[in-house]
Order: structure tokens, then C-alpha cells, then sequence
């Protein structure tokens, strides 16, 4: 089964990097994208360590900004900011080849992103694929292997670098333009 999942994974990743060349590089005005936005979704690690750090972190996104947070519902109990809108991800939405269901995204761009950011320290390629589908101008990740195809903003920090240094980074990001 594992065999197979990776097949699926190098497929999709195959039909990832199609649709880039596809739809071509939008050239984004970084700063004035920045300034301009207002409304930000922010996609969680799906691993248990990840989650509880940049979890705690959430609270340094600036105030201006209305956020949605996606994140699996093995992680609700500890989804406590009651400021922010929370979209759970379950069984339901995730497909047989690990991905996100049409009808998932469907439901989530009924709102508006002007960021979306995939907190996901290790690519993780459902969190990568909806971070894509989600029609945010700015998509914010991790500068990791085929990060290009799905982000076009990538934080570059080495593997070895301490979870709470990098989701501050990200999150900081959010303020320096």
C-alpha cells in the first residue's frame, strides 16, 4: 500500500508540474499583495508535533487579517482561538490517492484568500495541492522539492532549523512588506 502511494504521490507531482507549465507564471507585486490583503487561510501540519507548535504560534499572525485555519479533525480538541474560523479536514475529504476532494475545495472557495499559507514543515502533498487550488494570490510554503509548483512564495530554511524558528519566520513573513 505504502508502494502505492508513493506512485500516486511522483504521479500527481507529475500533474502538478503539467498544470504550472499550463497555466504559466503569474508575476505577482509582492509588496502591494501584502499590503492589500486582508484575508488569509492557513493550512496546518498534519503531524502531531508540527501542529501543536505552529498552533501555538498562530497568535503572532497580525491583527488586521481574517483567518481561516484548515486543519485534520484529529486536532479539534485543541482548537481553542475562538477569533479565527476553523474548516476541519475528515476522512471524507481526502481522497484514495491522498488528495484534496473536489467537493472539499468547492466548499472552501466559496471564501475569498488573499494568502494562503501551507504550514506544513515537511512537503506534505495534500496540504501542497489545496494550498494551490485555493486561488490565493499569494501562496506562502517551505522551499522544499517541487515547492515551485504549488507556492509562489518560499521560505528557504535548512531541515535542521527548530520548528519554532521557521513557523515564526513564515508567520513573520506576513509583516515585512
Amino acid at each position: 500500500m505504502m508502494e502505492m502511494r508513493k506512485l500516486a504521490q511522483k504521479f500527481f507531482l507529475y500533474i502538478a508540474k503539467l498544470r504550472s507549465e499550463v497555466k504559466g507564471k503569474k508575476i505577482i507585486n509582492f509588496t502591494q499583495a501584502f499590503q492589500r490583503a486582508r484575508y488569509i487561510v492557513v493550512i496546518m501540519p498534519r503531524e502531531k508535533e508540527q501542529f501543536m507548535i505552529a498552533y501555538d504560534l498562530l497568535k503572532d499572525i497580525p491583527g488586521k487579517y481574517n483567518i481561516t485555519v484548515i486543519a485534520t479533525s484529529n486536532f479539534k480538541e485543541y482548537f481553542t482561538i475562538k477569533r479565527y474560523r476553523y474548516v476541519e479536514i475528515t476522512k471524507d475529504d481526502v481522497s484514495i490517492f491522498g488528495l484534496p476532494k473536489k467537493n472539499f475545495i468547492r466548499k472552501l472557495s466559496l471564501f475569498r484568500y488573499d494568502v494562503a499559507i501551507d504550514m506544513s514543515f515537511n512537503f506534505d502533498l495534500f496540504n501542497a495541492w489545496l494550498c494551490q487550488e485555493l486561488n490565493a494570490g499569494i501562496k506562502i510554503g517551505f522551499k522544499r522539492d517541487d515547492s515551485d509548483l504549488f507556492y509562489n512564495f518560499q521560505l528557504a530554511i535548512k531541515r535542521d532549523t527548530d520548528l519554532r524558528s521557521a513557523y515564526h519566520g513564515i508567520i513573520g513573513s506576513l509583516s515585512i512588506f
